[in-house]
């Protein structure tokens, strides 16, 4: 499909897959997209402005890059400027669109196919042919209204939402200042609510567009508007002034303050400079509001990406409420939209639609539309492909903790081995497709996001030839025999067991599942696939780590470990701390260091006690601060100590090691330390093993001699690991 895109500061046309109906969201066929002139035409500009300039020009992310660069080294610092120097998110522009539904995904039962919609939301309502949108981020359009007109919805939403915030009431004024097209629908939907309207604007257009909607509205340039509101109210001034102007300056703000009466209310709709004439404020007792975009909801991820909306006695509009409630307005005649539709474009012609608002020469147009006439067929699968290339009948055997028994059937040792990437987020960007795009034992064959335009930006930034929409058209579309499950953890365990159902090996990232239930039957899945399935447990590959289990390997009697994670904060609201998407930390990320101490201490863990710092919702949340005592059968000991409290300038692990005269001290990776005997590293970067990792991986599927995590050891990780949790949470 095609979808409108910014580079260097241009808009083009790029094909980009098709997106799916996920849960809780709806496939829409789009018909329209409104251009908001003022919003995108900022964007477009800013788009100019090179990404490198922008970083530097922010100290705290100079910080960040040497942090980087004294922990990881100059590759990873590159690897990180490129990747973020591609994901802008002007990138896709797009807020505001109108089209059919073709399909709706698991949980949405009020929308058929058909049923023409409007749709809101930056990364959802694109200017694309087909657009995915969650259900709070869509509404059924009224019969009767066009839609073109409907397109509208998400910045009639914007206008109304200000009008509420304003609080006022039938035969109050209101004063509008900036009369763009957020501007416009204000002073319209005052209007239609009772309230006297007086707006003003630089542009003497676009005042007298205004007028001709019969609502009095003047230049600035022309006018005093301090002189012509209190004329108008017998001196009062007014009860209320929105300010949907765009600009840095904080001129427009106070001039607001001036043009409002005591005790009255100034709101924030549009961006503005906020250096406030305190005394002016103070002398009045204004009250100063901002508004939030389409209204309550905006910005919260259970309501936008959950779907869960806010119960209508407590919340009474939300923004999907105010999109409906605009909607009806327009449908009843009471807003007029059409006369803010300056110009209609074909999709074919969305650089020439940019280049009208981008014009400095008079007053660019206010309300452009892209207009999407030469509609694609429905979307279908990907034909289908040979599940993998034919299996050789060499057998792996695995080196100490490795794979040693022949329960899945090895690639032909000829030729890299092609991956498919499901989930690319910025760890997957970070850390793996780095690796595989150098590793000479793999070739990337497809990558797949939610986000079909993100999927292709990073097929393009690290040069994966297919981009696709989601897991089943990865799997349709490609015959790579490996898949690399690098989604958000409540998807990892039904994603896994569905590439292995359609014959492919698995790495999927850590955790492997977030209910200890499903632990076994991804594991036989694999076995009555034949196919491996590996998690990512990377630090047990460091270099590091491989010495130190050869010193202790060699050395009788029981061991103790004390190991330090100073993960740092994660605010409340992180869908890490998610339990049904994130697992929570310990679930989600402690995996990690309990496969650690496992593998170290060559036995699984017997008993695990775990004393928490109680949780205050500020300092300390959810469960992200405790201490535990690992117990192992033949009285090895191993302390973990978690915390999120911590100072992120504090290197983030410390493992220290002590068994029959020695010790060991692994810090961060970076070097080891043995007292009692030789084998002190020192690494010129930070390895936690991820290349290793992908090695034993290559060389497993090849058939050869390969540490690569075993079933057994997955399983001991992952049941530990939940023990742990349980123990956090005081429970058996």
């Amino acid at each position: 499909m095609r979808q409108v895109a910014f580079q260097e500061g241009k808009a083009i046309l790029v094909e980009v897959p098709v997106p799916e109906a996920g849960p809780g969201k709806v496939l829409v066929r789009t018909t329209c997209s409104v251009l908001s002139a003022g919003t995108e035409r900022a964007v477009l500009r800013a788009g100019d402005r090179p990404g490198l300039l922008q970083t530097a020009a922010d100290p705290s992310s100079l910080q960040r890059a040497f942090a980087v660069l004294r922990a990881e080294g100059p590759g990873a610092l590159i690897d990180k400027v490129r990747r973020r120097v591609g994901e802008a998110p002007e990138a896709f522009p797009g807020y505001a669109a109108a089209g059919l539904v073709q399909a709706a995904g698991k949980g949405i039962l009020d929308l058929a196919p058909g049923t023409a919609v409007a749709c809101a939301g930056v990364g959802y309502a694109s200017h694309s042919e087909w657009i995915a949108v969650p259900r709070n981020l869509v509404v059924p359009v009224p019969a009767g209204l066009p839609m073109d007109e409907a397109a509208f919805a998400t910045l009639g939403a914007i206008a109304l939402h200000g009008v509420r915030r304003a609080g006022l009431q039938i035969g109050e004024c209101a004063v509008v200042l900036g009369l763009g097209l957020i501007g416009q629908l204000t002073a319209q939907i005052l209007r239609a609510g009772g309230v006297r309207v007086l707006g003003y604007d630089l542009s003497p257009a676009r005042a007298a567009r205004l007028r001709g909607t019969g609502i009095e509205a003047q230049s600035l340039a022309a006018h005093d508007p301090i002189e012509e509101v209190g004329r108008a109210t017998g001196g009062v001034l007014a009860d209320a002034v929105l300010v949907c102007a765009a600009t840095g300056s904080s001129e427009a703000i106070n001039l607001a303050m001036r043009l409002c009466r005591k005790k009255g209310t100034v709101v924030a709709v549009g961006v503005v400079g906020m250096d406030l004439d305190r005394g002016l404020m103070y002398e009045k007792e204004l009250d100063l509001r901002m508004s939030t975009s389409y209204g309550p909801g905006r910005y919260d991820p259970e309501y936008e990406e959950k779907g869960i909306d806010y119960p209508i006695a407590y919340v009474r509009w939300t923004e999907n409420r105010n999109m409906a409630a605009f909607l009806e307005l327009a449908r009843s005649g009471r807003v007029a939209v059409r006369p803010l539709i300056d110009r209609t474009f074909p999709l074919d012609e969305a650089a020439a639609a940019y280049e009208a608002i981008n014009d400095d020469a008079g007053d660019p147009p206010l309300g452009v539309v892209l207009r999407y006439t030469q509609l694609p067929a429905e979307p279908g699968p990907a034909p289908a492909h040979d599940s993998v290339p034919p299996a050789g009948s060499a057998q792996p055997s695995g080196g100490p903790s490795g794979v040693a028994a022949s329960w899945f059937d090895p690639l032909p040792a000829a030729g890299p081995i092609g991956v498919a990437i499901c989930g690319a987020g910025s760890f997957v960007r970070a850390v793996h497709l780095p690796h595989l795009r150098r590793a000479p034992g793999f070739t990337l064959l497809a990558v797949a996001t939610a986000s079909p335009t993100r999927a292709r930006e990073v097929g393009r930034a690290f040069g994966v030839p297919r981009a696709a929409a989601g897991l089943d058209e990865l799997i349709a579309g490609t015959d790579a025999p490996l898949v690399l499950i690098g989604t958000r953890h409540h998807l990892h365990a039904e994603q896994a067991r569905a590439a292995l159902r359609a014959g492919r090996h698995v790495f999927v990232e850590k955790p492997l599942c977030l209910d200890e239930a499903e632990i076994a039957p991804l594991l036989d899945e694999a076995r009555r696939a034949r196919r491996l399935i590996v998690v990512g447990f990377n630090r047990r590959y460091s270099p590091l780590v491989v010495r130190a289990r050869e010193i202790l390997a060699g050395l009788d009697g029981p061991s103790l470990a004390v190991y330090r994670v100073n993960a740092g904060p994660l605010p409340p609201a992180h869908w890490l701390q998610d339990p049904r998407e994130g697992g929570g930390r310990i679930v989600g990320e402690c995996c990690h260091f309990v496969d650690l101490l496992i593998h170290l201490a060559g036995e699984p863990i017997d008993s695990i006690e775990a004393a928490v710092l109680p949780t205050d919702g500020v300092g300390v949340v959810a469960s992200d601060s405790f201490a535990a005592t690992l117990r192992f059968a033949s009285g090895s000991r191993a302390v973990l100590v978690y915390t999120g409290l911590g100072d992120r300038g504090l290197p983030k692990e410390r493992l220290e090691l002590f068994k029959r005269g020695r010790a060991l001290v692994i810090d961060d990776f970076k070097s080891l330390r043995v007292f009692g005997a030789p084998g002190s590293i020192d690494l010129p970067a930070q390895d936690k093993g991820f290349a290793a990792q992908w090695d034993a991986v290559a060389r497993a599927l090849r058939g050869e001699p390969s540490p690569v995590i075993g079933l057994d050891a997955i399983e001991a990780a992952m049941r530990a690991t939940f023990r742990l949790d349980r123990a956090v949470r005081g429970m058996p």
